[in-house]
């Protein structure tokens, strides 16, 4: 065997293709050429202008302009923060962190309160104050120096890896994307059209699948909706297209009740669905059709209002997307557009910045009080993998490969510091003598064996190796326990993660009480929760359930069906409300009790349906006999999610 096929064969078992080895000299020459900048200007720690650019780098151009963008603002925020903590440190230093505690605090619980890239911003303020102030102790004198050195390698870490992404990261393909959404929605039309015939199978089934398409394309639109002002009026359409494939999927499932053996509902109508759900980019202007959409809309208008609604805004939305027909603009883009809540975790956000306060408060008050530089290295270790790993949702997945690359990093940067960096004297022999390592970090980032730990290796090696003139003078046990710090820091946060996870059973608990707490207030009229923001709020906490259950052991007890027969409850409930203003005295004396009855769905969803199901029977009116039926059967089809965990408390939010 050749040297060639040889480093051929390795390169394809490590996940190095040609496209990654040009991925992996972008990121080594961009925070080499960073480092170099850096350190020729003689700005302090010059090995932090390097770091940005391995957590800046991404695949597509667009999400690595947004977090370069953010970077630099999360950057800014926090130094000004650090900047007026500094203040403090001389006079009242426990107060001074006290303060960077509640930040920290702060910064962490928005990460799951922001959505997408903005949440990095807040994750590189927490990070920033904390890098800012904790060195800022043992040196209060030159404070200001190091803080404007930090921000100055940021901008220029940032700065290379966005030049380098503008010249050599490509695109995103957002028609690609575009299209698969409209398949989504398609597939949503297909499960309508078997239900409006008679004929569905496994109608849950396709609930799960289009679900969990949804909950994948929903994740992946940050990534490639990025860096575009004109893809994000794109998202607005997208989510309203994925609320619409959502209420049809609901809706589909409160027909189906409806049907009867050899009677379908609406067989022309369904024939038109099936034809729509085969729809490709090629055959959309024909399929979509002006005249098509108008008579299908026509016809689901006469079968149910709902369906119409719902179809009229994923047809005009698919034509949009895929032929940029100026017609559907003006549609899609009006301001009743339904919206998805934005993916707030405010359990999640408690949670995080209760625990990387405390953590941040801890080390550094340790650090404070030993006074040396092994505590220093600690403390910021230990906040800095507080924050990163706590604003993710499952951090015990990432946190193996966070100790891995520490450890891996950290003994490497002792090797560099013990056996080269003694014997180089000018700045220049530093910036080559970093070279190698970074070529290495950059390959082993690119490829797909190694890209996890491989960020956190090159972070622990570049602030470990403490590259830089005048070098710092130590001993050879310093500079095993300064890197040996970043290893036990590793080991305290990412093995607390991993010994105690965030189970997916809480998340899935988390968001049943927030759905059924908006149903009490939708129930009670309560904080004027109006039938669209229900909805906008239902939907996101559908998505969040769908990706949850997949990874939790209660997958078995609450299928898709249980999802989409709440909201059809919900549905009904708004329905009812808003019949109210044309209620009968006779059906007003019959439903006297009807809201004291409603609030107790989570305690006896049966003997309810059962209660709603006389209430149809004695009600003379045929739009609340009807709102009334389908909240009954709703509760039937949904009684497993509704008495999901039991006691859950009606006070509003």
């Amino acid at each position: 065997m050749t040297k060639e096929n040889t480093f051929l064969l390795f390169t394809k078992k490590i996940g190095l293709d040609r496209r990654g080895v040009v991925y992996g000299l972008q990121l080594a020459f961009s925070a080499w050429l960073a480092f170099a900048i850096a350190s020729f200007l003689h700005i302090p720690n010059p090995f932090w202008a390097a770091m940005p650019v391995f957590v800046v780098a991404q695949s597509t151009r667009g999400l690595a302009f947004e977090r370069g963008l953010y970077r630099v603002v999360g950057t800014a925020l926090g130094a000004l923060a650090g900047f007026g903590m500094i203040h403090f440190i001389q006079d009242a230093p426990y107060a001074a962190l006290l303060m960077l505690a509640l930040w920290v605090a702060v910064f962490g619980a928005l990460t799951h309160l922001l959505y997408g890239v903005h949440s990095y911003a807040a994750l590189m303020a927490g990070i920033t104050a904390v890098v800012v102030v904790v060195p800022c102790m043992f040196a209060p004198e030159h404070y200001m120096q190091l803080a404007l050195a930090r921000v100055e390698c940021t901008f220029i870490g940032v700065i290379m890896i966005t030049l380098s992404s503008a010249l050599l990261t490509p695109n995103a393909d957002r028609d690609r994307f575009y299209l698969s959404v409209c398949e989504v929605a398609a597939s949503a039309c297909y499960l309508m059209g078997t239900t409006l015939k008679g004929v569905t199978k496994d109608g849950a089934g396709q609930e799960a699948e289009i679900l969990q398409k949804i909950s994948r394309l929903e994740a992946s639109a940050l990534a490639i909706m990025a860096g575009s002002r004109s893809a994000a009026k794109q998202k607005r359409v997208i989510n309203a297209m994925i609320v619409s494939t959502i209420g049809l999927l609901a809706t589909s499932r409160r027909l189906h009740t409806h049907n009867r053996p050899g009677q379908p509902i609406a067989p022309v109508l369904g024939n038109q669905l099936l034809a729509i759900s085969v729809l490709t980019k090629e055959d959309a202007a024909q399929i979509l059709s002006t005249q098509h959409i108008d008579e299908a809309l026509a016809l689901a208008q006469a079968t149910d209002t709902d369906l119409a609604q719902h179809l009229q805004r994923l047809l005009r939305g698919a034509k949009w997307l895929l032929t940029s027909d100026q017609e559907s603009a003006r549609f899609v883009f009006r301001a009743d557009a339904p919206m998805l809540a934005p993916a707030t975790n405010w359990g999640l956000a408690r949670q995080t910045g209760l625990l990387c306060g405390l953590i941040t408060l801890v080390s550094a008050s340790l650090a404070y009080a030993g006074g040396s530089f092994i505590g220093e290295m600690t403390a910021l270790a230990t906040a800095m993998f507080s924050l990163v790993l706590g604003s993710m949702i499952k951090p015990q997945i990432v946190a193996p490969f966070l100790l891995k690359g520490i450890i891996v990093g950290s003994i490497v940067a002792i090797g560099y510091r013990l056996a080269i960096f003694p014997h180089i004297h000018s700045t220049g022999l530093v910036v080559a003598s970093i070279l190698p390592f970074l070529l290495v970090g950059g390959m082993a980032r690119a490829s797909t064996m190694f890209a996890f730990p491989a960020l956190d290796a090159c972070m622990a090696f570049l602030l470990g190796s403490q590259a830089m003139l005048p070098a710092r003078v130590v001993t050879a046990m310093d500079v095993v326990a300064e890197s040996g710090s970043m290893i036990v820091a590793a080991c305290i946060v990412a093995g607390g993660f991993i010994l105690l996870p965030r189970r997916s059973d809480r998340h899935v608990h988390e968001a049943t009480q927030t759905i059924n707490r908006d149903l009490f207030r939708l129930i009670n009229n309560s904080d004027k929760l109006d039938a669209e923001q229900w909805m906008a709020r239902s939907v996101r906490q559908t998505l969040r359930l769908t990706v949850h259950l997949a990874q939790s052991g209660q997958r078995n007890s609450l299928a898709p069906a249980h999802l989409i027969s709440a909201l059809n409850f919900g549905h009904s409930i708004a329905q009812l409300n808003g019949l109210q203003d044309s209620w009968t005295p006779q059906t007003r004396a019959i439903l006297q009790d009807l809201n004291a009855q409603l609030n107790t769905f989570t305690d006896e969803p049966n003997t309810l349906a059962a209660t709603l199901m006389q209430y149809a029977r004695d009600v003379q009116q045929s739009e609340v006999a009807a709102a009334l039926w389908s909240a009954s059967e709703a509760l039937v089809a949904g009684r497993d999610f509704f008495a999901y965990r039991p006691g859950i408390s009606r006070l509003q939010d």
